[in-house]
């Protein structure tokens, strides 16, 4: 299946005629600076973290019409949790809601994932960064826990290694997180810092499988082809009971041979497969979030370019 990652795109039309697409979830946010001067009671965070559980909620139809069934969830549903989270955790309505949005994804097969972002780092030598990224993971699985889904990878918490040449770190970290949140853990290759055969030896090690990203290992292949990468990818997944989820993203066209930076700028649609997971998607064996910034209007011309169903 194709994923859809966090947004999803409908048109407007502007007052010249012409025609822009914008996210259709309206997810609110708060902003630190405003919360430490005191700016957001209670019922102000309340208010909007119930609203962003509606957004979800009021999306699923719109994932089921378009046949998507493999959605990443936005990382900021519950913004400055660590300093609001006994709010969320003592709101009953909230909770709820979170429990009527999970049957919904549950009943129209809707494989749910998120990706938290890149301050989430267990390898760090900071004990007060390790901490906070601890933190930052018990949102996710105490928000997929209110939502009654699986303690499992196929509701993938995904995140990078983080530090450099920090296994042993990262290792021992994720051997200490609670099963709520490890049971749920994968792990990305990236294009600098952790490839593919760094992860699989994490792997070896702490039972998390790999979310392979292809883009990332054009980058830090380890010296591993395209094809071999896949199949080894795929393996860390065998005693996990889940379909694999693994990642695609395209350079801009025209910037292939562009530096660094502009290579690896995600385009706003996929123009290339790798065959390896063409033919995972086409034999139904890999789940494949897509990285591109047309959301699922990317999803769909996919479908149609790549005879992807």
């Amino acid at each position: 299946m194709l994923g859809l990652c966090c947004q999803f795109l409908e048109p407007r039309t502007k007052r010249d005629g012409s025609t822009v697409f914008e996210n259709s979830i309206n997810e609110q946010s708060m902003q630190l600076g405003r919360f430490k001067s005191g700016a957001y009671n209670t019922t102000y965070i309340q208010n909007v973290y119930r609203n962003n559980v509606e957004e979800v909620i009021k999306l699923i139809p719109k994932l089921v019409a378009n046949n998507i069934h493999c959605f990443r969830l936005s990382s900021n549903i519950f913004s400055l949790w660590e300093f609001n989270n006994h709010i969320a955790k003592q709101d009953d309505l909230l909770i709820s809601r979170l429990n009527h949005c999970g049957n919904l994804f549950k009943i129209n097969n809707i494989r749910v994932t998120t990706h938290p972002g890149q301050f989430t780092v267990l390898s760090s030598d900071s004990d007060d960064v390790v901490c906070k990224s601890i933190i930052e993971l018990d949102y996710h699985a105490w928000t997929f826990d209110q939502m009654n889904l699986p303690q499992s990878p196929d509701n993938a918490i995904n995140i990078h290694g983080g530090k450099a040449d920090r296994s042993s770190k990262l290792i021992s970290v994720i051997n200490s997180l609670p099963h709520h949140i490890k049971s749920r853990l994968t792990l990305e290759n990236d294009e600098t810092s952790y490839n593919l055969m760094d992860l699989i030896n994490i792997h070896d090690a702490t039972g998390v499988p790999v979310c392979w990203d292809s883009h990332h290992h054009v980058f830090n292949d380890a010296g591993i082809p395209m094809d071999e990468a896949f199949h080894l990818a795929t393996m860390t997944w065998n005693k996990t009971g889940c379909k694999p989820l693994q990642h695609i993203s395209n350079t801009i066209p025209g910037q292939e041979n562009g530096n660094y930076t502009e290579r690896r700028k995600h385009s706003d649609y996929i123009h290339y497969v790798p065959q390896p997971q063409l033919l995972g998607l086409q034999n139904n064996v890999i789940d494949l979030e897509v990285e591109a910034k047309m959301k699922n209007l990317a999803i769909s011309k996919m479908r149609n370019d790549f005879n992807v169903q």
